[in-house]
């Protein structure tokens, strides 16, 4: 059925096609483009490619590859047949595809597939070119033994007699050319397979993969950081501060090296300023009036089936028939109703904020916004305070506006007002904010796709932005843009404050600091510097004193001892209590890479690698401890310091999981494969990428200019137009 949908659609298309074409001022024969080594592209070659198109998806071809777990194949299929078609739901199943095998593929590079300068015709003739030079060929015979196990796999009961009967008689071609058709585009894809395999994977990257997926470590600990003896160090002089700040002030926060192994840094990070007009959920629902009974009745007769569910007939026999059982009215009400307040309240509070919009927006009805300048744009839009003001007296309810400071990414992300914001792009695709703030072209490392929300400019609304814990709704916009930058000097200083929903904007948030010094932050990093030494001799206390006594009875004694040091986390009850981590893998560095690649296009990539390479020099520095003939170390408890951290974790035990011979012999054939298929995959989207087939095919579009029309090119009566 679906086929025959299909072909119906054609039916209605292909008329106006030919119409289209027939009246065009270019012939059949006309050289519209070259490519390669000087071959010519006709548009009659174009007419034929979309032809084979349209037959290809008659086929139900488009299905079949987007159905795929592939991605080579499913990204064919949006590079030729997506025009008439961009799934959502197929973007999130290509991101979960890339996330759960770790393929080497970013978000740019999936939507670089849809970012097409050419139509899906030029990109079919191609590839096709690329698989006949290189040799790959179908045989006929072949090409119809999958073409019918593909037919009977869309369309059970349309046999392939029928499938391809009626193509012969809609176009009025053999049955030959339709599984020529068929058979290049298995080429197409064979050669993309092709080239897109690397060498085969070797033993020691087996042995490697194996280790890290097989093997794991449990380590029980307590941690000691040296910011808890920072404060009691002697101060660093200004000169130490400025020396220090000179060797790291290229370098981001958490960036570890070699050279820098406590992952100091001042560069800073790209940041935006935000201002918001924005209401509380809960102050809008005393505005609301309650769902009446016959709102709650009339809603639950016209959704009868979501109180509809199937259960056993028998409950005390699981295997008995299952029966349709609708839950009553009396049982339901309840959840009703606060369904239909949560909607009201929602309805409301987005309708005051569009309002918002509306009246800051009210000047650049008569422009063209798009022409508009930063500096132009922020004249003409209104001003967040006033309409607040004005909204507030009019809804009777209480509505903040203010600005932040500058913020990054990470401090959105941490914020507990921000952090939860986010838009509903299309298919309800969830974008949060810092995604949408810093594609904005100031900053422009954030990466939207065709289904995320539209690229902001300086001074829009963004929103309404609605909050995952549904507690507030806002707009913002963003009013100040900085790149990422070295300090200017170490004397900078700047507010980075967030947003504050209470009524006593006096009161700060805990462990929050409204302004970031540079300064600061180096003489902070100093002190704890200098307490790591301190830091070790008292571990190596605590691990003593848990030697003799017992760690429980260590810690109490050690905390009296160090009551002055310890003050502020004493009613802390985490505080110097052991912890356990379980089943700790190995992270390769092709693992990070492979993260790199995959958060390209997400504003806190850099935060992410960094935490990821620090959890990885972790995790290895555990193993290094423990002897490779051995699944445990001989002397415990023993300090370990890691570096990235300024702490010393004090270890009670450690075991290491190994892989022997028999279980690495029985996972082998698997890893194999994975290797291989991510190897091939990895290369997916660089092959099929739109600009880069025009590339290396040569691609050029031939200049229209006035010629004398061939004389072998047949000319069309007014009455065949």
């Amino acid at each position: 059925m679906a086929v025959i949908v299909v072909l119906l659609m054609i039916a209605f298309i292909m008329p106006t096609s030919i119409r289209q074409f027939s009246r065009s001022r270019v012939g059949p024969r006309r050289v519209v483009a070259r490519f390669g080594d000087n071959k010519k592209l006709t548009a009659d070659d174009l007419m034929s490619a979309r032809l084979d198109l349209e037959v290809l998806r008659a086929l139900g071809v488009s299905v079949l590859l987007s159905n795929s777990q592939d991605l080579q194949a499913i990204l064919l299929g949006e590079l030729l047949f997506s025009e008439q078609r961009i799934s959502p739901k197929l973007i999130t199943h290509v991101r979960q595809l890339i996330k759960q095998n770790g393929f080497r593929v970013s978000d740019k590079q999936i939507n670089d597939i849809y970012r097409r300068s050419m139509g899906s015709d030029i990109y079919w003739l191609l590839l096709k070119s690329e698989a006949e030079q290189a040799g790959i060929r179908v045989p006929e015979e072949l090409a119809r033994n999958f073409l019918g196990g593909l037919i009977a796999q869309l369309s059970p009961d349309a046999p392939y007699a029928h499938v391809v009967g009626s193509l012969i008689n809609r176009y009025g071609l053999p049955e030959e050319d339709i599984l020529a058709t068929f058979g290049k585009l298995v080429a197409v894809l064979e050669y993309a397979r092709t080239v897109c395999s690397s060498e085969d994977v070797t033993s020691r990257q087996l042995m490697r993969c194996a280790t890290q997926e097989g093997e794991t470590i449990d380590v029980e600990f307590a941690k000691l950081d040296s910011e808890i003896f920072a404060p009691t160090q002697v101060e660093p002089s200004q000169q130490e501060i400025a020396e220090h700040f000179d060797k790291y002030k290229k370098s981001f926060a958490g960036t570890i090296t070699e050279e820098n192994p406590y992952g100091f840094g001042y560069k800073l990070p790209d940041r935006v300023g935000l201002e918001y007009i924005a209401v509380k959920l809960s102050d809008i629902s005393a505005i609301v009036p309650q769902p009446s009974q016959e709102d709650a009745e009339d809603y639950y007769q016209k959704h009868i089936k979501e109180f509809t569910a199937s259960v056993s007939s028998d409950p005390n026999d699981p295997n008995s028939p299952l029966i349709e059982q609708t839950k009553s009215y009396a049982e339901t009400a309840g959840a009703i109703s606060a369904q239909l307040l949560r909607e009201k309240i929602n309805l409301k509070a987005e309708s005051i904020l569009q309002e918002a919009k509306s009246h800051t927006e009210a000047a650049l009805d008569n422009v063209d916004s798009q022409k508009l300048g930063a500096e132009q744009f922020k004249q003409l839009v209104g001003d967040y305070n006033s309409v607040a003001d004005e909204l507030s007296r009019k809804h009777k309810i209480k509505i903040y506006t203010g600005k932040t400071g500058l913020l990054s990414a990470m401090d959105i992300q941490a914020d507990k007002c921000l952090g939860t914001l986010y838009l509903t792009g299309h298919a309800y695709n969830v974008v949060p904010l810092p995604r949408i703030a810093f594609a904005i072209d100031e900053i422009g490392t954030s990466e939207l796709g065709p289904f995320d929300a539209p690229k902001p400019r300086m001074y829009e609304n963004i929103g309404p932005l609605k909050d995952l814990f549904r507690q507030t709704m806002m707009i913002v916009r963003i009013i100040k843009a900085e790149k990422t930058a070295e300090p200017e000097s170490i004397n900078l200083a700047y507010a980075k404050n967030t947003i504050k929903l209470d009524d006593d904007s006096n009161v700060p948030e805990q462990g929050f600091r409204g302004v970031y010094s540079v300064k600061e932050s180096v003489a902070e990093d100093l002190r704890k510097l200098t307490a790591t030494d301190t830091t070790k001799t008292k571990a190596q206390e605590l691990v003593n004193l848990a030697t003799k006594r017992g760690w429980e009875k260590a810690t109490d004694k050690f905390k009296k001892l160090y009551s002055r040091e310890f003050k502020q986390y004493q009613s802390d009850p985490n505080f110097l209590k052991l912890q356990s981590l379980r089943n700790l893998q190995r992270t390769s560095k092709d693992t990070i890479e492979t993260m790199a690649v995959q958060c390209e296009g997400d504003p806190a990539a850099h935060f992410l690698i960094n935490n990821a390479q620090k959890n990885r020099r972790f995790v290895d520095q555990l193993y290094s401890l423990v002897p490779q003939d051995s699944n445990t170390v001989a002397t415990l408890p023993l300090v370990m310091v890691f570096e990235p951290d300024m702490s010393c974790y004090c270890l009670k035990s450690i075991s290491v999981k190994r892989l022997d011979q028999q279980q690495y012999e029985g996972i082998k054939p698997l890893l194999a494969y994975k290797e291989a298929l991510a190897q091939s995959q990895n290369v997916a989207a660089v092959h099929f990428n739109p600009e880069n087939i025009l590339r290396r095919t040569k691609f050029n579009l031939v200049k229209e200019t006035k010629e004398a029309p061939d004389a072998n090119t047949p000319v069309q009566s007014k009455e065949a137009l």
